[in-house]
């Protein structure tokens, strides 16, 4: 095939894509230092609303793979970013669950 594939001309960066990962890289990571240096961190109120319904979980599983697929490092960033979102709301959730008398 004399011509660039399809996939081929996805190797191929701009400057301004190059400038866009990196600054995308560089905000999701200091997000996640931000969040994940505090224990139960306090999340804005409609994260905490939004973790109980299970299509805007996929929707962040979605964005990851994304996120991937256009670059490895943004990637990796979103899914350290929504790993430690899941765990926090699973362990806040939890405790608000839990601490709950039981009535019988």
């Amino acid at each position: 095939m004399a011509g660039k594939s399809l996939l081929d001309a996805f190797e191929e960066h701009t400057a301004i894509d190059k400038y866009l990962r990196t600054g995308v890289t560089v905000v999701v990571l200091a997000y996640v230092l931000l969040y994940s240096t505090v224990f139960e961190a306090t999340y804005s109120k409609r994260l905490v609303e939004l973790y109980s319904h299970p299509w805007f979980r996929l929707l962040l599983v979605g964005l990851v793979g994304l996120g991937a697929w256009w670059c490895p490092r943004v990637g990796l960033a979103l899914a350290l970013a929504v790993f430690f979102y899941f765990n926090d709301m699973h362990i806040l959730t939890n405790k608000i669950v839990q601490s709950k008398p039981a009535t019988a």
